[in-house]
């Protein structure tokens, strides 16, 4: 079957359509061609623009290395066991992303934007959970990884 309007014949059904039934139809028909042969728009646009890739800084990666590529977006995820405080970014290598329009998921600190080539340290500090109004043991929990951001 073809995609061309020259080329397209209506289908013939043994059944009779009526009232919202012929509607749900004509839809349904509608969203099959569109799916299939792309939309009325035609195709030779441009490309969409490239997603940023993201990657992960985890546990694991303490007192190691992490490579990135300018565009990349950074996920600090170091896990729910403490309670974590990071420290902000250098703003050069590393940045806020100008709009958050995300919600971060559990165990999941800061997500931050490769913004140029460059190396740059993450740094953080994890503490114990402790329910509120509960004695909580004092200690800290030391953590850096180094981001080497390429072009």
């Amino acid at each position: 079957m073809s995609c061309d309007a020259e080329a397209w014949e209506p289908l013939n059904f043994p059944v009779v359509m009526t009232g919202m039934a012929r509607w749900i139809g004509a839809l349904v028909i509608a969203a099959t061609l569109l799916v299939g042969c792309g939309s009325l728009a035609g195709s030779g646009g441009d490309p969409s623009p490239t997603v940023p890739r993201s990657v992960m800084v985890t546990m694991a990666n303490d007192r190691g290395t992490v490579n990135a590529h300018v565009g990349d977006l950074v996920q600090i995820a170091l896990g729910e066991q403490y309670s974590w405080q990071v420290d902000p970014p250098d703003g050069v290598v590393l940045a806020r992303p100008a709009v958050q329009n995300y919600l971060l998921v559990r165990g999941t600190q800061a997500i931050w934007f490769a913004k140029s080539a460059g190396t740059t340290t993450i740094h953080a500090t994890g503490g114990a959970v402790c329910p509120s109004g509960q004695p909580c043991p004092l200690f800290a929990v030391l953590f850096s990884a180094t981001v080497n951001v390429v072009p």
